[in-house]
Parts: structure tokens; sequence; C-alpha cells
């Protein structure tokens, strides 16, 4: 194989700005593909060219194999980069691109096809003494998933055979619970991998996911670049992942480490690839998957390296051997990963979607952030809800959790709802300084998922905020629009909302550059105007500075129109953030659809299954029905107890946010008139 000259990143976002990165100080060109939804992602800019695959949806863009090599072949690409998701892992695929005489970045696809389904996967690593979870792999009927978890035992997992990312996957506690779950796992990994084997495994109480990352070559060369900590997870999906693990030692990383390798042997393994283990309490650890693909989490693996995994996948393609060897790898500190997601924690994980207001995030000084948005941009319902990975170095765990920590503190994405708070918090609880993590630490833990209410502080923000953008159209020279007295310039009232509680702030102009506010009639305080930079005021409030980040949604012409409800200014204190909106001079007349026998879409999303029919009683809590968002699957349930006597949606509809879905007659409530 000769040197790669150009390579297409059959991917998106955050991934396809990565392996541009590390393409560009190589020397080799790129090409990027984006489907409609796409087209103002960073990432496009930054390739060297950029072709359009399709429309959003991911089957009619990055899922459409003709569409992909025709961008090979248009471009002149002779090499590419699947990323991770969508097809990286799709064997059908990478030799398609083998047989286009594209050189594929990743492993043989006799390795992918092996290792992606699970059932032949513990065959083949059994074979080569590396432990696997108790479960249950053969004929996948239902029939015989319920008759083998009778012999696993409860609680269990149902897992899809093909792919992973805890999609396709159900924890089951309870026999009456097995059906239901089969189903929406099944129809789950049919969507994500198109495939809708499943088996079973044993469910672990508290198990540790550990994965170490390998890296082999054609010459039979391979070594394994140590170990990652990935026990922080919401839905079975990895939210926290840090190299080293605090839970393995220098013995069992390296008994850890070769059986990665025996995987990485039984598939005659070529690439980067990443073997995840469960790891109970006494040590002993069992073969869970074989990623066949570079990770999400790699990032932590190359800090505590100092290697570039992208150039060394670039590198093995080419045909060249691996540029060093096991014994010349060491540990140089530590790294820790945070995912920040477009999803609100308070809401079961329920992914978010909508314009990126801003979008800092802090880099530098041992803090490294891989993402695939900016500000000013979108984030769609096709796509994983992402948004970025902060990642941090230190010296060691305690240094990299304070660098950690403090950009958590800095980090603002207003605009969306995020995962950013429960993100905060697990850095500072005690468990995670301590190293006692497992899989249902968040489960454990409850750890709050909402940032402390700073409504005083962000409501005299936004005051200053709304005093300094009125100044700007404002006659000041006249004594009229200062709301001049007598006795002085009079008090304007302004109340704002946060969460379910309101401040009222009353202020007025005492000098060019300063207000005097009162917090709910309270005594007067002194805020004084020292400048701007960008978003960030600088101001004195009571004699201590602050330096508070702002940013205002929409700007509110006429103060005596009723205020929209994305009406809210945005603030960061620089130790918490705060959201308020202005409460309406005069309250809005229009009605919302708050009737409590309404089963309302929490998001944008495609109805996959409804699970009643016009005239069912249902409890309160009941299955109504399943919507896809963002690739996930969200189970809608009974607002409360009732008779259903309307369905506003069906199997395959594409829904908004706040519909109704289905309506209940309830005891106290009349049946809806269905001849209208």
């Amino acid at each position: 194989m000769g040197r790669i000259q150009t390579l297409l990143i059959a991917n998106r976002g955050e991934i396809a700005r990565r392996i541009i990165q590390t393409c560009h100080e190589l020397g080799v060109s790129t090409v990027a593909v984006y489907s409609d939804a796409d087209i103002d992602m960073p990432y496009v800019r930054e390739a060297d060219r950029a072709l359009c695959i399709g429309p959003p949806p991911a089957g009619e863009s990055y899922l459409n194999v003709e569409a992909l090599l025709q961008a090979c072949k248009t471009s002149g690409a002779d090499a590419l980069h699947p990323g991770y998701g969508f097809l990286a892992e799709n064997a059908a695929f990478a030799q398609a691109v083998i047989d286009a005489g594209i050189t594929w970045v990743g492993p043989p696809p006799s390795a992918i096809d092996k290792m992606g389904d699970k059932s032949t996967a513990r065959t083949l690593v059994a074979a080569h003494d590396v432990p696997t979870v108790p479960g249950y792999d053969g004929e996948d009927s239902d029939a015989a998933l319920l008759k083998a978890a009778e012999s696993i035992g409860y609680p269990l997992l149902v897992k899809a055979a093909a792919g992973g990312g805890g999609r396709g996957m159900r924890r089951v506690e309870k026999k009456e619970d097995l059906p239901t779950a089969i189903e929406g796992a099944r129809r789950e990994a049919e969507g994500a991998f198109g495939d809708p084997k499943l088996l079973l495994e044993r469910y672990l109480a508290q198990p540790r996911h550990i994965e170490v990352q390998i890296m082999t070559d054609a010459h039979g060369n391979g070594m394994y670049l140590f170990e990652r900590e990935c026990s922080i997870q919401r839905r079975h999906q990895k939210i926290i992942e840090e190299a080293p693990s605090p839970g393995v030692g220098e013995e069992l990383r390296d008994r850890m480490g070769q059986a990665a390798l025996r995987v990485a042997q039984s598939v005659d393994y070529v690439g980067a690839g990443t073997v995840e283990f469960l790891m109970d309490e006494s040590g002993s650890f069992y073969f869970l998957e074989m990623n066949t693909r570079l990770q999400v989490e790699h990032p932590v693996t190359e800090l505590i390296t100092g290697l570039d995994l992208v150039a060394m996948q670039l590198e093995v393609a080419e045909g060249h051997p691996l540029p060093v060897e096991q014994e010349e790898l060491y540990i140089d500190g530590h790294a820790i990963e945070a995912r920040i997601y477009a999803e609100d924690p308070n809401r079961d994980y329920l992914p978010s979607s909508g314009e990126i207001v801003r979008f800092d995030l802090p880099e530098g000084d041992g803090v490294r952030v891989d993402s695939g948005f900016a500000g000013g941009g979108a984030v769609s319902t096709f796509y994983d809800s992402m948004l970025a990975k902060l990642i941090t170095w230190g010296p060691d765990r305690s240094i990299a959790t304070r660098r950690m920590s403090r950009a958590l503190e800095k980090a603002w994405v207003p605009g969306l709802a995020t995962n950013l708070p429960l993100l905060r918090e697990t850095f500072r609880h005690a468990a995670w300084g301590e190293g006692a993590l497992h899989t249902h630490f968040l489960d454990q833990h409850q750890l709050p998922t909402t940032p402390p209410l700073n409504l005083e502080r962000g409501a005299i923000a936004a005051t200053l905020y709304d005093w300094l953008e009125r100044r700007k159209t404002a006659n000041f020279s006249s004594d009229i629009r200062l709301g001049w007295r007598v006795e002085g310039p009079a008090y304007t009232r302004d109340s704002w909302r946060s969460l379910d509680q309101e401040v009222t702030i009353a202020w007025r102009s005492i000098a060019d550059d300063t207000l005097e506010v009162l917090v709910d009639d309270g005594a007067p305080k002194k805020l004084r105007y020292l400048g701007s930079e960008g978003d960030e005021l600088r101001l004195e409030l009571d004699g201590v500075c602050h330096r508070w980040r702002v940013a205002h949604r929409a700007v509110v012409a006429d103060r005596h129109q009723t205020v929209e409800d994305n009406d809210v200014v945005y603030v960061h204190l620089g130790d918490g953030e705060s959201v308020v909106s202005l409460v309406p001079r005069f309250p809005s007349t229009t009605a919302e659809n708050t009737d409590k026998g309404s089963c309302i879409a929490p998001t944008p999303g495609t109805v996959v299954k409804v699970h009643v029919a016009v005239g069912d009683t249902v409890e309160q809590g009941q299955s109504m029905v399943t919507m896809e968002a963002m690739k996930m699957e969200h189970v809608i349930t009974a607002p409360g107890p009732g008779t259903v006597d309307h369905i506003a949606a069906a199997e395959g509809d594409s829904v908004d946010e706040g519909m109704v879905l289905v309506h209940l007659k309830t005891d106290d409530e009349p049946a809806e008139d269905e001849s209208k």
C-alpha cells in the first residue's frame, strides 16, 4: 500500500473534526461528507473539500453506502475513515470500500463481522481463555429467550447481538417484564444496527466497566495501550471515562491487557480496537464485547501515552508496522473525559434540540476540548445528542479532577438543556474522589441534576443587561425617559422568573454607570457597570467586583407586550449558572394545553409504537407511546388513570414537542367529541 493522499471521513461532528486535525498535521487532504442538516457544521468548513450526500435522516445520508462510495469517486479519495457510529462497524460496508479499490482505515471485514455478532464473539474469545459473562446466545426466538431466562435468573440484561452503545439493551427485573423488553430491544436493535438478534446476560450487581485499548498491525505486532475506566453511565451509555482506572493495579492491568490481545488474535485483528470487560468487586473480569473501531473516549489514552491514535490508524492502514513496542509504553499522569450532552437529566435524560445560544468551553492548562459544534449552531433531532468532550490531564488523578471541576464550572452552553449540572456534581462527590466507581453510580448516589438556583444574582445580571440594551436606544438627556420625578429618578420594577420561583427587582439610575437596586423591596444595593468584553459584563455589586457572562435569546421591543416563552436571559456567574425570564406585565391570553388527561410528546421525534387503543382503561404510569428521538427510545406514560378516548398519532408519525399524542377521559372530565 502507498501513502494515503486524500482521506474521506464517512462521519460527522466531533469525530470528523478530530480526524481532520490529524490529517492536516500529516499533510493528508481531507474530504467531509454532510447531510442537508449539517451544512453549517464546523467540520464541513474545516475539511479541504465537502460533499453533500443526502437529506437529514441518517438512512438517506450517513448510512447510505452508495452515496458514500460515490463521494469517494467524485472527490478522488483514495482512503476512507468511518469514525465511530453509523457504518464504522459494518462489515459489508468495509468490504464494499475495499472492493472499490479504496483503503479502508479499520480492521478486516471478517474481524468486524465476527466481533459484531456478540454470540459469535463470546464463543471465539472463550476458546482463547478469555472469561465471559454467564448468559445465553443461542436461538433468539422469543420462546427460546424466555426459556433461557429461567436458568439465568433475574435481574438480567437483554442485549442486541450486533452493535453497542447501550442501544437495544434492556435491564429486566422480573419475568413479567421480559416480553416487553424483548420487543423494545428488537425494535431498537433493528433501527440502530439493522439486526434484531438478541442475547441474554446475567446482570452483575455493581461491576466496574473497564476497557482496554489495543493496536495491532498486519505484521503480527500487537500491543495494549492500558485501560480506561468507563463505569459512570446513564441508560447504559458512558458519560465519564478516565485512564488509568483507579481500581486496576499493575498485575491486573497486564492480565487484562494480555486477555484483550488474545481477543484480537482470535479474529486476526488489524488496527485500533477496544476490548470491554466487566469487573466485579473481587477483581474477576469478564469479556463484554469488542468495539472494532476508534472509541469516543480515545483522547484519555492519547493524553497518558502521548500517542496520536488516529495517526497510528493511518500508518497501519498504509501497511506500516506499529511505530512503538509494548515495552516502550508507560503511563504518564492521569486523564479524564466528560461527555457533554444536549439532554435533560431531570426528564430521564430526554434529548434536547434547538439553537445553541453560546458555546463556551475552556481550553489550555491541561484542558482539551473535542467538539462538533459552535455557538449559533443548532442541534437537530436526527443524530446523537453529544455536544462535546471535555478532557483534562494532570500528573495524578487529583489534579486532573481539579482541572475538570474548574473547566466544568467555566463551561457554558445556554439555549439547551444539558447534563453540565450533573457532571459538576459528579466530580464534587466524595465517592468520585475515593475512586469508588461502578456502573450504577448515578442511580446509587442520586446526584442533583439542576444547578443551584441563583435567582437573585441572575435577576440582577439580567437587569443590568436590560438597562444597557435600553440605554443604547433611549435618549438619556431626556429626564422623561429616565423616569424623572421631583424627588429624583423613579424606580422601575421588573419581576423575573426561574423555574417556579420569582423575584422582583426595583431599580433606578443614580449615575451614568450606576444603578440602585432593591431585591423584593429589601435594602438598596449599589450596582456599578465597569465595562464589558463580548458577552462578559464587568460590574461592582456592593463593593465586590464580578465578571458575569450574559446572553439573551431575543430583545423585547415593547415591555408592555406579553413576553414570549423564549425571551430568556442566560447568565454565567463564574461559579454557577442562572436562567431567568421576564414576567409579563400583562398575562398571556393564550390558553396552554395543560389538560391532565393529555399524554404530551416531551421532545420532537418519531412515534415507533402506540401501546393503547381507544376505549382502553389505563393506570398512572402505564406505557402509552414509544418515541424515538436522537437515536434513543423514550416511553411516554399515562399522566393518571383514565380511559383512552382519542389517539392523535400513529406509528411512523413525526411529532413536535408539546403535541398531544393520546387523550384520556378522566373521572371528572367529559369525553372528547370524535365527530369534530
